[in-house]
């Protein structure tokens, strides 16, 4: 009996664990569809950028890893808004895009993390 109670607990945990895959899945593939994320390349120009994405949410300026940086607010997900940022060279044109903010990405890579 003890068995197939064991068994019957595995099942369910790896069921939970294909259906929780699944929904971060089904997140990420919804802000692939948002215009600076699948259109926005790197080599691109600030203008191209703001003919695809429109104005940013902010601009900064960055300290560690060089240039200026825009974060767009995306379609949000369960209530949270999820941040996008775009980082531009000297020469205004893309060098690095992600799923964090301009401040995240600016992050000394010397300090130390908790």
């Amino acid at each position: 009996m003890n068995k197939k109670m064991l068994m019957l607990m595995a099942a369910g945990a790896v069921s939970i664990s294909i259906l929780s895959g699944c929904t971060a899945y089904d997140r990420a593939s919804s802000y692939v569809a948002e215009p600076v994320v699948s259109d926005v390349k790197v080599g691109m120009t600030r203008e191209q950028v703001r003919q695809i994405a429109g104005p940013p949410s902010t601009t900064a300026t960055l300290v560690h890893a060089k240039g200026t940086c825009e974060t767009y607010a995306v379609a949000p997900r369960d209530g949270k808004a999820q941040t996008y940022f775009v980082s531009f060279n000297e020469t205004g044109h893309v060098m690095n895009k992600g799923f964090q903010t301009c401040a995240e990405y600016d992050q000394d890579p010397q300090a130390k993390q908790p």
